[in-house]
């Protein structure tokens, strides 16, 4: 897909690419229909369809994703899949402009009908359905009769891992992307470098992974990928409708890099070994090496495009101070779109002399983006007094940040972020930081239920949403949450306050 079109169908930040239709007033049945996030509209009918034993699947050859996960959760349920059943799921593909890129509709009565524009589309339908139905087998299954459409209202709805300062597993990764798509998530976004560690194989620079692979924050897990996890990793997200975006982060957070590679500090530099501190902004390639530092950038971006398919790129470029700064962003920047992609920086790139296209990743509450806004770049929407996950479920918990908010980042404050007032958002992407998150437990009790609430504020349209009723809704889905093994914070909102279990 060409940089342009995409960026056009991101900016268009209801129904990517298409017209949305209008939320219709479903009678009660919305909030009695437990979907997290919120569908567009729900209409509630009469009757409802018995489901035992068996099912006659039809699903079209150019559907692949939604058919495989629609035939393993069935299989999960103990449903086998047989043309003769009474009971009928039909996937369908339909030329419908309204319901976009990602798009769906879903009818249950005589039989269950879903319908998309895409595989991607027939994908949330699937989840839908899946939430629909029990978690475990059951002799019987009962679904109400309905109709839903649903259209997302942005198309970028992410989670960021930083795998950099304590190194998540492939399996844990597998499992996450499991859990993403499950809630009609659809980026996720690799911080692959930093200064307490490397994590990317680059065979031009086997140290990156032998000396920064194996550093880590204190108290931390060391580890890398080789291309081939990672091939496999991006893999394994798209048949799930999800883009890997990589992040090598420069020119600051860089010390790992150094360590690796001291050619890449300035001659005075005396600090050249592995970090393991919690602090930033003390790490800077040397840009007044101009011929050492961009070949090596050069170098690296070219083995990144070759594992990550991903249109955007993100090249970093946080809490750095340098008078040569903006030309790094700037020339970078334009390296990444020499080789046909398109470059995401955070918001302090903002002052580098680039096309509108780059798109900006806002994560300061206070930042003056105005001036970015006017230029044309695109958004991603990540302000952490709202979307920083390694703060605290609550004030005061253990093992969690506070630097942004003091009272921490609770799932009421989550769900309560307005993002309508950012005119050129593409979408919303939650972070979980890694300086205090050093196992999979943790990272669980970080990232859940919060991440479900990042889900319904990036899907569905702000007048639509309720913290109420996604309580409701999101309360009834705690089996599903058991089912995919998540081992998440037990809030005390949804009535899941059973003290803080050890992580």
């Amino acid at each position: 897909m060409k940089s342009g079109f995409l960026l056009s169908c991101l900016l268009a930040s209801t129904a990517a690419c298409s017209q949305p239709t209008p939320p219709a007033a479903a009678a009660g049945g919305t909030e009695t229909v437990s979907i997290v996030p919120l569908p567009q509209s729900v209409e509630a009918r009469p009757g409802a369809l018995r489901v035992a034993g068996a099912v006659a699947l039809e699903a079209p050859a150019a559907a692949p994703n939604a058919r495989r996960t629609l035939e393993d959760a069935l299989a999960s349920l103990d449903l086998r899949t047989d043309a003769k059943a009474t009971a009928r799921i039909r996937l369908q593909l339909a030329d419908d402009a309204s319901l976009g890129e990602e798009g769906y509709r879903l009818v249950v009565g005589d039989g269950i009908d879903l319908v998309a524009r895409t595989d991607a589309g027939l994908l949330h339908a699937v989840q839908s359905l899946r939430q629909l139905l029990p978690a475990q087998a059951q002799a019987e299954y009962r679904l109400p009769h309905l109709a839903i459409t649903d259209v997302p209202a942005y198309a970028w709805r992410g989670s960021s891992l930083d795998v950099a300062r304590s190194f998540l597993p492939v399996e844990y990764l597998e499992r996450h992307i499991d859990r993403m798509a499950f809630f009609k998530l659809n980026r996720l976004h690799l911080h692959l470098s930093d200064d307490q560690g490397w994590r990317m194989e680059i065979k031009r620079y086997p140290k990156l992974v032998e000396i920064g692979g194996a550093s880590a924050v204190r108290g931390g897990r060391s580890g890398w990928y080789t291309q081939e996890q990672l091939k496999h990793l991006v893999a394994y997200a798209q048949a799930r409708g999800i883009t890997i975006v990589p992040e090598i982060d420069m020119p600051g957070h860089v010390q790992a890099m150094l360590a690796s590679y001291n050619e890449l500090a300035c001659d005075d530099v005396e600090n050249l070994a592995p970090y393991d501190g919690l602090e930033v902004g003390f790490s800077v390639l040397c840009l007044s090496k101009p011929e050492v530092v961009y070949p090596f950038v050069r170098h690296v971006l070219e083995e990144v495009l070759e594992v990550f398919p991903s249109q955007e790129i993100h090249i970093g470029g946080d809490e750095i101070k340098h008078p040569l700064y903006a030309d790094f962003v700037a020339r970078t920047a334009a390296v990444v779109r020499e080789m046909g992609r398109t470059p995401i920086a955070w918001e302090e790139g903002s002052v580098a002399d680039t096309g509108p296209d780059m798109l900006l990743q806002l994560w300061n509450d206070g930042y003056a983006i105005d001036a970015a806004v006017a230029k044309g770049h695109p958004l991603i929407l990540s302000p952490c007094t709202y979307f920083y996950l390694d703060h605290g479920n609550h004030a005061g918990q253990p093992q969690t940040y506070d630097w942004c908010r003091k009272e921490g980042v609770p799932l009421e404050r989550v769900y309560s972020f307005d993002p309508t007032e950012f005119k050129t958002a593409v979408g919303i992407e939650a972070a979980l930081w890694s300086e205090l998150v050093h196992t999979d437990a943790a990272a669980d009790d970080r990232l859940w239920p919060r991440l479900a609430a990042v889900s319904e504020v990036a899907w569905s349209s702000a007048g639509q949403r309720d913290y109420a009723g996604f309580l409701e809704r999101m309360g009834a889905l705690r089996a599903h949450l058991d089912a995919l093994g998540i081992r998440y914070h037990p809030e005390p909102d949804l009535g899941w306050d059973g003290g803080e279990a050890e992580k």
